[in-house]
């Protein structure tokens, strides 16, 4: 059958061929091209007519390849699958199905060529779309570092991790002295940007990767630090009080008559086994510790079990 009749009218079979919206060529077993539709100019810059007769792999470095595995995929009786190929810097998704004789042998193959590239950068951009807004999620807009819910899902792993691996693992928490009285005195836009430096500067001290500050809540931030010990959080605690009262903000309120921090310290309990038990007996500690540095007259570093440590 050569024709396809529309009501009355026919349609010849080339005609329908040259009509595709895609490129579309007929090859045969060997790679030879038979036929090209006029959509195949826009992969090499050539008229159907220049291609016909000529092998694939003229064209395309990985053309050959591509024949020879489709073609045993179509002797084993198995769909061909898709692939991609690039052409004049354009993405295209190629789809190769087999012709058989009447006895069932496979004696060519038409080969399709959609291109995708508008597709690919749809793809793109929900992609960077989908980053951002996890971003989002895991990031404290205000102050620009990890959030609180980044903090609860960070520190449940980092406990599981010290578990296996037997290291240490502490968390510093650090609290804005006297911030109330801040933003009642300078206004909420200054106590906004007060957060934000607070933030910045701190997080500027963790200088090894896998050490994190996020935001705990309010004037309230905790680091979280893998493979540290309950002295070296402190240390690590003390240079970030340092920063912060070297940076010298204005606050009347404070006998210092800047912006200070307190901050508290603590390891990671012995027992359990990296539950949320552990993380919350982790923050309590650090809290607590808060609370006697807040107790022993603020702008200093106070570790878990005791009162304060200079």
């Amino acid at each position: 059958m050569s024709n396809i009749f529309v009501g009355e009218r026919a349609i010849s079979l080339p005609s329908l061929f040259a009509a595709l919206p895609v490129a579309v060529v007929l090859v045969d077993r060997d790679g030879h091209i038979l036929a090209a539709n006029p959509e195949t100019s826009a992969l090499q810059g050539q008229p159907p007519e220049a291609v016909v007769g000529r092998k694939v792999s003229e064209f395309h470095q990985d053309a050959a390849r591509n024949l020879a595995r489709d073609h045993w995929f179509a002797e084993a009786g198995l769909n061909i699958p898709d692939h991609e190929m690039t052409f004049a810097g354009r993405p295209y998704q190629v789809s190769a199905r087999p012709l058989r004789d009447e006895a069932g042998i496979v004696i060519a193959f038409v080969v399709s060529f959609t291109d995708v590239s508008r597709l690919k950068r749809a793809e793109r951009r929900l992609s960077e779309a989908n980053r951002r807004l996890k971003a989002r999620v895991w990031e404290d807009h205000l102050t620009g570092v990890p959030s609180r819910r980044y903090l609860d899902a960070a520190l449940t792993r980092e406990i599981r991790r010290a578990r296996r691996e037997g290291r240490a693992l502490s968390v510093v928490m650090a609290d804005i002295d006297r911030f109330k009285s801040f933003n009642d005195r300078y206004g909420h836009q200054a106590g906004d940007a007060c957060l934000r430096s607070v933030a910045q500067v701190a997080a500027k001290v963790l200088v090894r990767g896998a050490d994190e500050l996020c935001r705990y809540g309010g004037e309230e931030f905790v680091a979280i630090l893998p493979g540290t010990d309950l002295v070296g959080a402190v240390e690590v605690a003390e240079r970030m009080r340092r920063v912060i009262s070297d940076r010298a903000v204005p606050h009347e309120d404070v006998p210092s008559g800047h912006v200070t921090i307190s901050l508290g310290v603590a390891s990671l309990p012995p027992a359990d086994q990296g539950s949320h038990r552990d993380r919350d007996a982790l923050i309590a500690a650090a809290d607590a510790a808060l609370y006697a540095a807040k107790a022993a007259g603020r702008d200093r570093v106070a570790r878990a079990g005791q009162d304060s440590a200079d």
